[in-house]
């Protein structure tokens, strides 16, 4: 492939004052970090008074208009949130705050372009849903993967969801409440595919995998309690409601007992919590919609005493008795140091004739040395000729004669003059002080003269 030079046409380049203007304008969208948490707490109550404006009023305003409105304040927060910069692997919470909120925005804006070119009801038209919800599911992958915001995969793995129930509806155009609960246990099929494909190189997408899959199934549970909902609106105003029709089959109950099971599990295993919550939530559906007596009346049979059974045997299998195991190598104490036998060497053989007769001879002993004579004494050396004898016995001192003494003799050095003091200042001199005997360091003051007033 040539390699490309600077003098290469480019269809796609601006020219310098524009490139100019478009690097200022995304300076100035850049949060600096020390201000991020400030411009993304501001982004909350901006994003919340802009769908009030979308909700409130939408029958006043034009379509136009909100797309206008929603385009430049998805541009602004969505902005912020991308061109934010990376201080780590992970981006801190104001980024996670801008992007979140822009991808609300982004939502919002998408629904008043469908409007803008005709839809009335973007999201109750399936193929303009699908539409939105690719958009906004592919733009969180994007963050997910670009910008390391982990929290947009949990975001793409719901909207993705929902774009794959809008795509089955546009294409086949079902009629019947299973299909939504047909392509909801598929999403949380595929979502918990993508998470254990994951696991290992990401761990933190994978646990919001796991949470998406979760939601799915928590989805589907929901479905039945709606119906359930419905059907006591229909009794209260007098109209007849079949529970039966409500209740659900045996593989949507195996289906929200194993995934409520599975997360709880999940949660216990890998210190996650947000899978024990939905599995938790996804429990006390599966307890709501089983509780519901069937055609023959209250019974145990067959979830409760299956379930109880079940549980029964795992307790009683965790609490059987067990054989003290020794302690593990990095929690027990070293080791015990175990002496290896020490075997003393054999004797020596008793001497033959012949082993006595192959030594060789004895060596006579050395004669003793003879011993060192004394040092002599240290004699001190003569006086010199000019030093008498002292004069008494036991004396040490010697007698220095004048006439013989050296004449080389150094003579002390006289000591140096004091210098003299200098004299004081004049009087009125800056360094003058008030009384000759007071100490220099003393705070003083010149009094008044008379000529001074």
């Amino acid at each position: 492939m040539a390699e490309t030079t600077d003098d290469t046409p480019s269809y796609f380049s601006l020219p310098p004052e524009l490139q100019a203007r478009v690097s200022r304008g995304i300076e100035l969208l850049r949060p600096h970090p020390h201000r991020g948490d400030l411009i993304g707490a501001g982004a909350v109550p901006l994003t919340v008074a802009l769908l009030l404006i979308n909700l409130r009023l939408d029958d006043s305003w034009g379509h136009f208009l909100f797309f206008v409105l929603n385009v430049l304040a998805t541009g602004l927060v969505l902005g912020m949130g991308v061109l934010a910069p990376l201080e780590g692997e992970r981006p801190r919470s104001y980024q996670v705050v801008l992007q979140l909120c822009g991808l609300a925005l982004l939502f919002v804006t998408l629904l008043r372009l469908m409007q803008v070119f005709g839809a009335g009801d973007p999201i109750g038209s399936a193929g303009t849903a699908f539409v939105i919800f690719t958009a906004v599911t592919a733009t969180a992958v994007w963050l997910a993967r670009e910008r390391g915001s982990e929290i947009c995969t949990l975001v793409a793995g719901i909207v993705g969801t929902a774009a794959l129930y809008t795509f089955v509806r546009w294409a086949f155009s079902p009629e019947s409440a299973n299909t939504a609960r047909w392509v909801l246990l598929l999403a949380a099929v595929l979502l918990l595919a993508g998470a254990l494909v994951l696991r290992d190189r990401e761990r933190r997408n994978s646990v919001y995998l796991i949470d998406a899959a979760g939601v799915a199934v928590l989805a589907l549970g929901l479905t039945f309690v709606f119906q359930l909902f419905f059907g006591a609106i229909v009794t209260g105003f007098g109209g007849e409601f079949s529970r039966i029709s409500v209740a659900p089959g045996l593989i949507w109950k195996l289906t929200l007992l194993a995934a409520g099971l599975g997360l709880v599990a999940y949660a216990g295993v890998d210190r996650e919590a947000g899978p024990g919550y939905l599995g938790a939530a996804i429990l006390l559906l599966f307890t709501l919609l089983v509780g519901i007596p069937g055609e023959g009346g209250p019974s145990l049979w067959f979830w409760p005493l299956v379930l109880l059974l079940i549980g029964g045997a795992m307790i009683a299998a965790g609490l059987r008795p067990r054989r003290e195991l020794p302690p593990e190598p990095d929690r027990g104490g070293p080791a015990p140091i175990v002496p290896a036998p020490v075997t003393p060497p054999p004797p020596p053989p008793p001497p033959t004739p012949e082993s006595i007769a192959a030594q060789p001879p004895a060596e006579p002993p050395a004669p003793p040395a003879a011993p060192a004579p004394p040092a002599p004494e240290a004699v001190s050396p003569p006086p010199p000729p000019w030093m008498k004898e002292p004069a008494e016995e036991g004396s040490s001192e010697f007698v220095v004669e004048a006439d013989e003494a050296p004449t080389n003799v150094a003579e002390p050095e006289p000591e140096p003059e004091p210098e003299p003091e200098p004299d004081p200042p004049a009087r009125g001199s800056l360094w003058a002080r008030a009384d000759p005997d007071e100490e220099p360091t003393r705070q003083h003051r010149v009094p008044p003269r008379d000529d001074d007033a």
